[in-house]
């Protein structure tokens, strides 16, 4: 029997000793994904919805599912590029909780963890989605599981998250070429449709002072074939990036400076199949849990602005995005609106 113990303090003792590590080296392993990640230059996004994970970090790692101290309904959208003609766009609503244990305790911040079976362990979510641009669309419908542990001080969470979406191609507005030969791509149907079933999957740690992560998003790969024509997320010269595999790594910290100023600063790494490495820098200031302001760099790509507020159980958050690639021209600017309710709540 005490044979038994003594291993199993050691199997402890040494998943502890690797979060140690990653928690004491994880500024420099993210500073060296950032230093790699600036050898790419293109402005592509990595994956449109998880892109988003400013307003709703949920919708980059299902792990996140029940991370929370009270049920967060959050409804966004977003609009790149306004004024360039069929830009693309994004709409999804998702919320996400815990299921609890009966002997859970709170503070005014969160819950505190007293034993092994004082919080439940189970997270579930879900979410829909809608993200078009010119004459492609993607609509569907994501659900997700997280089961969390105890590491450490903190907790450890593994989400995985089937997506079932619809890619639509409406062909109306494509513009025959001259001559007898007919673009294979245009037939007598308006548009066509094709059905899909991807996977999401993540880990998520968190304490009071810090968070990490790493996600991969549409695991399976997807691709797509309309008639002759085909984009395969593995072919080069397709570029399908929006069906392609992507990963997401995540470090962030809360830093204090008394009970009513804190910072939050963030590094995200982004790499898709298609579109290579990505890179973001964040800093969101808070002041009294109530008012939040932030700002955003994503390499080679976009400098945006994040300005938010939260009422009771009501908080909204705006992002302003102006393009510093060449790719695209400065005055097409980018705006996304959140809106969240904390169910759950109390209402002061």
């Amino acid at each position: 029997m005490g044979q038994v113990i003594s291993c199993q303090l050691s199997v402890i003792s040494y998943q502890l000793s690797v979060i140690r590590f990653f928690y004491k080296t994880g500024a420099l392993i993210v500073l060296l994904l950032f230093f790699i990640g600036s050898f790419n230059s293109s402005s592509a996004q990595v994956a449109p919805l998880s892109d988003q994970y400013l307003v709703n970090p949920f919708q980059a790692n299902p792990a996140i599912a029940g991370t929370e101290r009270y049920m967060p309904l959050n409804i966004n959208t977003r609009q790149q590029w306004i004024g360039l003609n069929r830009a693309p766009s994004t709409q999804s609503i998702s919320i996400h909780r815990r299921i609890r244990a009966k002997d859970i305790r709170f503070t005014p911040t969160g819950f505190i963890n007293k034993g092994k079976n004082s919080f439940g362990r189970i997270g579930i979510g879900g979410g829909v989605f809608n993200y078009n641009y010119g004459a492609v669309s993607h609509t569907g419908v994501h659900l997700d599981y997280a089961y969390h542990v105890f590491v450490g001080n903190g907790r450890l969470a593994f989400g995985l998250a089937p997506v079932f979406f619809q890619y639509s191609l409406n062909k109306s507005g494509f513009t025959l070429p001259d001559g007898n030969n007919i673009d294979p791509l245009i037939s007598n149907d308006p548009s066509e449709s094709l059905l899909f079933l991807d996977v999401n999957a993540g880990m998520h740690y968190y304490d009071d002072v810090s968070y990490a992560g790493f996600s991969i998003i549409q695991l399976l790969n997807s691709t797509v074939q309309f008639g002759d024509l085909s984009f395969e997320s593995l072919d080069q010269m397709s570029m399908n990036s929006d069906l392609a595999r992507s990963m997401y790594a995540y470090y962030g910290r809360y830093i204090t400076f008394n009970k009513d100023f804190s910072l939050e600063p963030s590094v995200w790494l982004k790499y898709n199949l298609q579109s290579g490495f990505r890179a973001d820098a964040n800093a969101i200031f808070h002041l009294q849990d109530t008012f939040q302001a932030g700002i955003s760099y994503r390499l080679q790509e976009s400098l945006g602005m994040l300005v938010g507020v939260k009422l009771d159980n009501l908080e909204i958050r705006y992002v302003f995005e102006v393009p510093v690639s060449a790719q695209v021209p400065n005055r097409y600017t980018s705006h996304q609106v959140m809106i969240r309710f904390n169910l759950g709540e109390p209402i002061d």
